[in-house]
């Protein structure tokens, strides 16, 4: 999911353009027609090439676990259309890329481990995964120039240094010394993991 506003203040608007680069689907500008990647939110082609738009957070979940969780939501019809009704897990990951600098998480191992501090290039990162929901939350680990290292305890996700206690979807520290203070969000994308390499082919795979 990328933000659609780019440096000169435009806000532009997209559509499926129907081509594919690397194996993935681009899109079309309406204001310049410009040729966009999908996956990576880079101009290809046209007046934009090479302008990058702004990655944001989300998290790709069952239709079941959103709607608990937001049942105001409306969707798009999907009637009509065929769409994998499982995700299969053994090539889905997420990915990662910081810089210059990227690396991928299989779901099934972030789901099997829960939590996951790890560190891409010079970034401490924590990966959390909630089985029950298949959300899987990527934040940055640091915060007020500390490095903090979490793990479940009780249910609970816990940071080693402090005992605070967070909420590990949007990443805010709900009590403890750091109540108040907020992990910051990296964004991450969900792809296969041959799609993952296609646009990051030194990407670094987690090993449990």
């Amino acid at each position: 999911m990328h933000d659609r506003r780019i440096a000169d203040g435009r806000t532009l608007k997209f559509g499926n353009q129907g081509w594919l680069y690397m194996r993935a689907m681009t899109w079309w500008d309406w204001e310049t027609d410009s040729i966009w990647s999908q996956p990576i939110g880079t101009a290809l082609v046209g007046p934009l090439r090479g302008t990058q738009l702004r990655l944001l957070p989300s998290a790709l979940v069952p239709w079941k676990s959103w709607q608990q969780e937001h049942p105001d939501t409306t969707v798009l019809a999907v009637d009509g259309f065929t769409f994998f009704k499982e995700r299969p897990h053994d090539n889905f990951v997420v990915g990662v890329a910081l810089g210059e600098h990227a690396k991928a998480y299989r779901y099934r191992d972030a789901v099997k481990a829960r939590v996951i501090n790890d560190r891409i290039g010079p970034h401490p990162i924590v990966v959390y995964a909630d089985p029950s929901t298949r959300r899987v939350q990527t934040f940055s680990r640091t915060v007020r120039n500390q490095e903090l290292t979490f793990v479940l305890r009780d249910g609970s996700l816990m940071d080693e240094q402090t005992g605070s206690t967070w909420d590990p979807v949007r990443g805010l520290a709900t009590a403890g010394p750091l109540r108040g203070e907020a992990l910051r969000i990296i964004p991450h994308n969900s792809s296969f993991d041959w799609a993952w390499l296609d646009f990051y082919p030194n990407s670094e795979f987690y090993k449990p």
